[in-house]
């Protein structure tokens, strides 16, 4: 038999140790640690923005629908509350067909009532897509709604005097212009 040196047998033996492979558990727990509350941050404020997207997403369908079939579409609360999420429909005379239904929000994030009016509680297009006040009738832009998420961030809609709705970012100075959806929250 002919004997291995010390670095013969050191260069033959391969893996980790014990002390390295704790080693990078550790620093791996660690990143871990920092990371995931960060991560969960991006989530709720990415469905934050999903939420403003699909509120001015049921804006849209109900302006084009109002204008390609010539009847009054809304956009309505479920049961009064934003949160619980919203339906589009469609009223020809005594008859409301229900083109569309969103569901309730995300736990992580609710109607800021601090900011906007909340577009008095629905959003009725005429026959020229034009948005009209659901609690005056006037035309001229149905104001503002704001959601909050858990991480303060918020995100509003609001819809032009034309009737076209688009998001933006309240905290952001003059991002959505000078109505209420400014008012700190």
């Amino acid at each position: 038999m002919r004997a291995i040196d010390f670095t013969q047998r050191h260069r033959l033996q391969q893996g980790f140790t014990i002390v390295e492979l704790m080693t990078v558990i550790v620093i791996v727990g660690v990143l871990a640690a920092v990371a995931i509350p960060s991560f969960r941050d991006i989530l709720i404020n990415q469905r934050l923005a999903a939420t403003a997207s699909d509120l001015v997403s049921a804006l849209n369908i109900a302006r084009a629908e109002a204008i390609k079939q010539s009847q009054t579409a809304k956009v309505t609360p479920v049961t009064s509350d934003w949160n619980k999420g919203w339906i589009v429909s469609m009223t020809s005379g005594s008859t409301t067909t229900t083109l569309r239904t969103y569901e309730k929000l995300d736990s992580s994030i609710v109607r800021d009532t601090t900011s906007g009016n909340g577009f008095s509680n629905a959003v009725t297009y005429d026959p020229n897509g034009f948005a009209r006040d659901a609690t005056t009738g006037k035309f001229g832009g149905s104001g503002c709604l704001t959601f909050k998420a858990d991480t303060k961030r918020r995100m509003s809609v609001i819809i032009s005097a034309s009737g076209r709705p688009r998001s933006c970012d309240p905290d952001k100075s003059g991002d959505c212009g000078s109505d209420d959806c400014n008012s700190a929250g």
